[in-house]
């Protein structure tokens, strides 16, 4: 027996049932329903997110012959409705552009425009990917596309809208279907999840979403696919299954990062390569797993901009351990690493590379003199996972030399009339020049900022300006 691959069997059968798209919804179901028909359309997008379908469902409603006049509710069931369904209507022709892309082909189809629809009301022609259409086979259809005869529709489906020519796109109704949200992809993947009875959870079903890209059939290819497993599935079912990286392998990493295990990371790494996985993936996805470290530590709450494999629960842990500096400079790595692999023969060793370049021991010291990576088992009297205070804990002098180092070159010159005298918590005195006394008080806020941002504190910071006693050369004395 015979089955239908699930972006087939789900494939939308009228306009109300588009996914993602409401305002392209919104505007064929009115072009029916008040009978303003345009003589050519031309659907744009990325793959996967129903523009064929579209196209279809458009001529369905236009052609149905169950109803009096084009509908924006097709039966389904009548002759044109089920011929357009299976490619067979006289009346729609679905031409593949890319195979029929000549001249001679353009002035064949517009022969056929001349021609009366044989049973329905509009004779239809469906362009798929008309970007290949040549560009005297595009000049060969302008005039047709812009005054075809009154029973003549074009539809132009194309995934490269700049490949069309803006003669041709000027001459055309314009619909861009946009990539579909991971929220609205993983609903529809649970109502076919549950149409379908397969058991998997909504973590392996974000997992999918994220990985189509915002393309819904290739969703459902990947839903599908899972589902063949017959078992329980979960995100890791999910990532090995589209050969990604899963979170326990990528947890292992972090994990031997942030203990500064140099055996563990390299074993780790190791064994991903010789499993398959190509350091341009582990790469590509530790880019992601850094990247929403990096939003949670600025916005812990906002689990929709996470676009990496790890779960919030467990990033949520990993970000107390790393400062920002500490993560920009991590990302920095990985881009350096992703364009060494382009040019480099051996892509292991460069993996190998970037990952001990990872580990806190080996970042610059700007990035970890302020405080220290806590390993991943050591715990608080509460249990909880806390940063500590580096063993080598700098003075005041190289507090305040870390702030011009961050500093605006502008500013350097102004921030070396300063020194830093007394830091006690959230208060901070500095002893300034009298010349630049009010350029200092004037600049306390933002003072306070660099402070705080140099010794990682979690209070803002507040800055006491006091006039220091010169020297001959007129520099503040240590």
């Amino acid at each position: 027996m015979s089955t239908v691959a699930l972006h087939q069997k789900y494939r939308p059968q009228t306009i109300a049932e588009l996914v993602g798209q409401p305002y392209i919804k919104t505007a064929l179901t009115n072009t029916v329903k008040y009978l303003q028909i345009a003589p050519a359309y031309l659907f744009t997008g990325s793959r996967g997110t129903g523009k064929t379908s579209t196209a279809r469902i458009f001529a369905k409603s236009l052609n149905c012959l169950n109803t009096k006049k084009p509908t924006d509710q097709p039966c389904g069931i009548c002759q044109s409705c089920r011929s357009i369904e299976t490619s067979n209507s006289l009346d729609v022709s679905e031409i593949d552009a890319a195979s029929n892309n000549g001249v001679d082909d353009a002035r064949a189809l517009i022969e056929r425009s001349t021609l009366a629809p044989v049973a329905g009301r509009y004779r239809i022609f469906i362009l798929d990917e008309c970007h290949c259409l040549t560009g005297n086979a595009f000049n060969a259809l302008l005039k047709c596309i812009e005054e075809p005869p009154p029973h003549v529709v074009f539809i132009l489906c194309t995934t490269e809208l700049h490949k069309v020519l803006p003669t041709i796109v000027s001459r055309c109704q314009v619909f861009n279907f946009r990539t579909l949200s991971v929220q609205a992809i993983v609903q529809h993947l649970g109502i076919v999840a549950d149409a379908e009875s397969i058991s998997i959870d909504d973590e392996a079903l974000t997992a999918i979403a994220r990985l189509s890209d915002g393309g819904l059939r290739d969703a459902l290819q990947l839903l599908g696919q899972v589902s063949l497993l017959n078992e329980d599935i979960t995100a890791n079912h999910v990532m090995e299954i589209a050969g990604g990286v899963t979170e326990t392998e990528l947890m292992s990493i972090l994990q031997a990062i942030s203990t500064n295990n140099t055996f563990n990371l390299l074993q780790v790494a190791r064994v991903l390569v010789d499993s398959g996985k190509t350091p341009k993936l582990i790469l590509s996805n530790l880019l992601q797993t850094y990247r929403d470290l990096l939003i949670l530590k600025s916005a812990s709450k906002e689990q929709s901009l996470l676009t990496g494999c790890v779960s919030y629960t467990q990033l949520k842990t990993l970000a107390n351990h790393w400062n920002f500096e500490t993560l920009n400079l991590s990302l920095a790595e990985l881009q350096k690493a992703e364009n060494n692999l382009r040019y480099t023969v051996n892509a292991a060793v460069w993996l190998e590379v970037c990952l001990l370049n990872l580990m806190p021991s080996l970042l610059p010291v700007s990035a970890t003199k302020t405080l220290a990576v806590k390993p991943l088992n050591d715990k608080g009297r509460d249990g909880k996972l806390l940063p500590t205070v580096a063993t080598n804990t700098p003075n005041l002098a190289q507090i305040w030399l870390s702030v011009m180092d961050t500093a605006k070159p502008s500013n350097k010159n102004l921030l070396a009339h300063a020194s830093l005298v007394k830091l006690q918590g959230d208060k901070a005195i500095l002893e300034v020049t009298s010349a630049y006394l009010k350029k200092f008080e004037s600049n306390k806020e933002v003072i306070a900022k660099m402070l705080q941002r140099a010794t990682q504190s979690q209070q803002p910071m507040t800055v006491l300006i006091k006039t220091a006693n010169k020297s001959s050369n007129g520099r503040v004395k240590a």
